[in-house]
């Protein structure tokens, strides 16, 4: 096959265009527009460090900034200090109405948007995580110290899911409800619980992320809990679990009660201002009858 090849003519005209009209059109107007600029810049304290193609890590942990950011230090320290530290700490900031902090200083990356993502962009942007697990955590809620060592065992004991700090167990019938609780505020259990939603922290193999995009959710506005279940147990036949929070041990536990009850109940919880229950129970219903066996189906 003759290889196409430009004519000396349409050389010349290619070079005139790209090297010289290309000033005129191109490179002055944008020396122009900066110089007339009075745009805002921002800029961060400290930058991330490099990412590499591959790192030997095992944790990446990400952080939520909505409206609740007077509790984001007190999680950072509760992450720093974990038996089992997480190898970096991400936060990400949803666009709101009030000004946006600068938390570059206490952890490894800062990713900020002007638009609000709602519960997604957080779990967008753990895709990009070099790490073999990610740890999402909502921001009411504080890990005890072995929260991430307690998730590891876990999963090397076989319950290699979705794994959370608050679960729920769903009713045969009548959508969604949370009153069947496994965790934190919940069952105290000294052994592994399977459940069928996991909700306010996950901690999971990276590699299940890939399930939560294979369908459209059902709704953008709420439920990421109930879709993650729902295509990570259709998509790869992942179950949901809930690791040990023993009575006596609440070091282990995914989240310090006080802590957990108090950020609950601030005036910019989602929950207290949008009432999403009969979204989620449509959500739910929409689910199951797309393929999703909840355990009430199999007793």
């Amino acid at each position: 096959m003759n290889k196409a090849k430009r004519t000396p003519l349409q050389s010349l005209v290619w070079w005139w265009n790209t090297r010289v009209r290309a000033l005129w059109t191109v490179l002055l107007p944008s020396l122009k527009d900066k110089a007339a600029s009075d745009r805002q810049t921002f800029s961060f304290a400290n930058k991330g460090s490099p990412l590499t193609d591959s790192e030997n890590k095992k944790v990446t942990a990400i952080l939520t900034v909505y409206k609740r950011s007077q509790f984001l230090q007190m999680q950072i320290k509760a992450l720093r200090e974990q038996t089992v530290p997480p190898d970096e700490i991400w936060v990400w900031c949803n666009e709101n109405d009030q000004p946006v902090e600068d938390f570059s200083a206490s952890v490894d990356r800062v990713i900020c948007s002007n638009s609000n993502w709602k519960f997604w962009g957080r779990f967008s942007i753990a895709a990009l995580a070099r790490t073999d697990f990610v740890a999402i955590i909502d921001d009411d809620i504080l890990p005890r110290p072995g929260w991430i060592e307690n998730c590891l065992e876990t999963v090397k004991q076989g319950a290699d899911g979705i794994l959370g700090g608050s679960g729920a167990i769903l009713p045969a019938v009548g959508g969604y409800s949370s009153k069947n609780k496994v965790g934190w505020n919940g069952l105290h259990s000294n052994t592994v619980q399977e459940v069928d939603v996991v909700c306010q922290t996950w901690f999971f193999a990276k590699k299940h992320l890939q399930y939560l995009w294979v369908e459209q959710p059902f709704t953008w506005e709420n439920g990421e809990d109930i879709h993650f279940a729902y295509s990570a147990q259709k998509y790869g036949g992942v179950k949901s679990y809930i690791p040990p929070h023993p009575e006596q041990e609440s070091d282990k536990w995914s989240c310090l009660p006080d802590f957990g009850k108090m950020a609950n109940t601030s005036s910019h919880a989602v929950h207290k201002s949008e009432g999403h229950r009969e979204l989620r129970s449509k959500m739910v219903d929409s689910y199951r009858q797309s393929g999703w066996s909840i355990i009430a189906d199999k007793a």
